[in-house]
């Protein structure tokens, strides 16, 4: 096995650990023991939980931004059509990206208070996220919607954690997509409205 994957296996398990259990209740044993690597694997490439923790959230942004960056909405020509595509791209990305949770909303809240760094982390984070969903929706802004761009992300990015919150409440992953085709939909109306 290749030094990157052994990286890939320890940061999956790790995530998978975090979102079932939380930062805290979660050790190096039993991420090693789920990525099924050694101690000396884990220490080969963090020096400490907490910069495992860092790195699960910079290798999941990573990921799920590569998934909402490439969707079928990158191919569409109208700024508009594109904006909307991206929201349906979202929803349907829904289950596999959030249906266990979300790994920054979970360092947020059990860490924030307690975790200086971590927090600087996460929201460094949020604002990177609330920017990528601003500039996605930006000709929304500038077409129909009473928003900025920017108020535009704060929205989706709020709507979407609520959702993702709400869903692991009630154990109904759907609440996610859901959500995401209300506000979508809100979005087109107010564009109906505007024309």
């Amino acid at each position: 096995m290749s030094e990157s994957e052994s990286k890939e296996r320890l940061l999956a398990a790790a995530k998978a650990l975090i979102l079932a259990q939380g930062f805290a209740g979660t050790t190096v044993d039993q991420i090693c023991g789920k990525a099924k690597l050694t101690k000396g694997s884990f220490y080969h490439f963090f020096k400490s939980k907490e910069e495992l923790g860092i790195a699960v959230l910079e290798w999941s942004m990573k990921k799920g931004g590569e998934i909402l960056v490439d969707g079928p909405h990158a191919k569409v020509a109208d700024p508009v059509e594109r904006a909307f595509a991206f929201l349906k791209h979202v929803e349907s990305c829904a289950p596999k990206l959030w249906s266990s949770g979300c790994i920054l909303a979970s360092f947020s809240l059990e860490l924030a208070a307690t975790n200086k760094k971590m927090q600087k982390v996460v929201s460094r984070m949020f604002r990177e996220t609330e920017e990528f969903f601003a500039s996605e929706l930006k000709p929304l802004a500038d077409e129909s919607s009473p928003a900025s761009s920017s108020e535009l992300g704060q929205e989706c990015l709020a709507l979407l954690e609520g959702s993702i919150i709400l869903a692991q409440a009630h154990r109904e992953p759907e609440r996610i997509g859901r959500a995401i085709r209300g506000f979508r939909e809100h979005l087109q109306n107010l564009a109906a409205a505007a024309k």
